[in-house]
């Protein structure tokens, strides 16, 4: 993980790719402690190619966000993973028709693309349509698979602390759901000795 001295380091590159970059660095909260909060869970190389890449981008006018560092940390993550883009998935779909179930297996591994074919109803559906009814499927595919590709990309993104956030709410909401269908229970609060006469 990053520390505050790298986080430093780094906005200290920022404010050399950028001289209209000018952190506030004193004061009670400053740019730094903000920086470290919303960038110290990246690993410091991680950190530093991701500020290089997005101070590197053709353009760029102003220094980078803490976010727009993440987002080009987790894109530097997903290129160097090979994450197929959408007409890249729906190629690699259209080619698992080539071939064997095995191998089509294989192919069709991804737990991305295998996500957005279940969504279109499965490999099967897809492989019986015509050449009209392929180009409609098509389209759905790319839209289905961009927004599972965008929201595996902003969960990467999201900072741990949102993360423990999200899977605490998911909890008491669960505990909430629970009591709400204890209390809803038929049985609970009627009268067992059949003076219920409604």
């Amino acid at each position: 993980m990053s520390t505050r001295e790298d986080i430093k380091n780094a906005m200290a590159f920022m404010a050399c790719s950028y001289p209209n970059y000018h952190p506030i660095l004193e004061g009670q909260v400053n740019a730094v402690d903000v920086m470290f909060n919303l960038l110290g869970d990246l690993p410091v190389e991680t950190l530093q190619i991701a500020v290089q890449a997005c101070c590197a981008e053709p353009g760029r006018a102003f220094a980078p966000s803490a976010g727009e560092i993440r987002g080009m940390a987790i894109q530097l993550h997903a290129k160097a993973a090979e994450l197929p883009t959408a007409a890249e998935a729906w190629g690699t779909v259209m080619e698992s028709f080539k071939h064997i179930t095995s191998e089509r297996e294989t192919m069709l591994a991804h737990p991305l693309i295998q996500e957005a074919m279940r969504c279109m109803g499965g490999i099967d559906r897809i492989g019986a349509c015509d050449e009209d009814q392929q180009m409609t499927n098509r389209a759905h595919f790319l839209k289905i698979y961009q927004q599972l590709y965008d929201r595996a990309l902003s969960d990467a993104a999201q900072l741990p602390a949102v993360t423990t956030y999200i899977e605490a709410q998911k909890q008491i909401g669960g505990e909430i759901k629970q009591l709400a269908d204890s209390m809803s229970h038929p049985k609970l609060g009627r009268p067992t000795n059949g003076s219920d006469t409604n």
